[in-house]
This record gives C-alpha cells, structure tokens and sequence, in this order.
C-alpha cells in the first residue's frame, strides 16, 4: 500500500536538513502513525530535537504522538483542514504535550509544503 502521505514526509525531511531555523523553532520529536484506507499502518518519527534532525521509521523517544488517517493528513498538508480541527472532530488523536503537538502546524504549513498535493 502507498501512502499519500510519503511525500510529505519526504519533503519534511529535505526541509529539516536545509531550514535550520525550522528545526530551531520546532525543537519537538513527533510519531506520527498514519492509517492507510486498507488499514495498513506506518509510523513516523519526526525528530527536531536530535542533531541533526531526523525523519524516518525508526523508533525513538518522543513527545507527541499523534495517530490519524492518511486521508486526513492529506487534508491537513493542503490546508483543507486545520490540526485543532482535526482533533476536535477525533480525527486526530494526540498523547502526550499538546503544547508541543501545536508545533506541527509549522510543519506542516500548506502555504511552505511544495508537494503536489
């Protein structure tokens, strides 16, 4: 199963290893566990803490987890949907510093993200 998601995160990661301010700013570990529409899982670790800043599958200690669909996700990148709404619908459940978790919107900013979504 692809994931639309793939290149998002792949894009983050050129992102985290280019824009050090990004890196700066975000300064959290994610996981990210994305639900495909078959129900095949991935998870994600999105590592702005580490040096140098990390994105891949591995699995290390993080702050926030955040598990969503990749529909849903998808949503998010375009700016079809904002993260807070996405919780609130429990379309995206969080554990851990919600806080932190806000950092994601930086992240994922549509208006930053050059994917063809």
């Amino acid at each position: 199963m692809t994931f639309k998601s793939d290149a998002v995160f792949d894009e983050i990661k050129e992102r985290i290893n280019t824009e050090k301010e990004l890196v700066k700013k975000v300064s959290t570990a994610f996981r990210i566990t994305v639900t495909a529409s078959d129900g095949t899982v991935k998870k994600w670790t999105v590592d702005t803490k580490s040096e140098p800043a990390y994105v891949g599958n591995e699995d290390r200690e993080v702050e926030v987890e955040i598990n969503i669909k990749d529909d849903d996700f998808m949503k998010i990148a375009q700016g079809k949907m904002k993260p807070d709404q996405a919780f609130m619908q429990g379309k995206m459940k969080l554990k851990g510093n919600i806080t932190k978790a806000m950092k994601l919107k930086t992240i994922l900013d549509p208006s930053i993200l050059k994917s063809k979504l």
